[in-house]
C-alpha cells in the first residue's frame, strides 16, 4: 500500500463511527497496514478493512 493512500485512510478512520474512540493500542483498538490492506479495529468491536487499488 502506498504511503499517501495509507495516510488518507488513517485520517478517514481516525475516529470510530460506532463509539467515537480515537485511540489505538493498549486494548483500545488496532491499526494494521500491510502490502495491500489497511485494517482499523476498535475496542467496541467495530472493524474496517480496505484493500489497496
Amino acid at each position: 500500500m502506498k504511503l499517501i493512500e495509507a495516510l488518507r485512510l488513517q485520517k478517514e478512520y481516525v475516529v470510530c463511527p460506532e463509539c467515537g474512540n480515537e485511540h489505538i493500542g493498549n486494548g483500545e483498538g488496532a491499526l494494521l497496514i500491510e502490502d495491500d490492506t489497511f485494517t482499523r479495529t476498535c475496542k467496541c468491536g467495530w472493524s474496517v478493512t480496505v484493500k489497496a487499488s
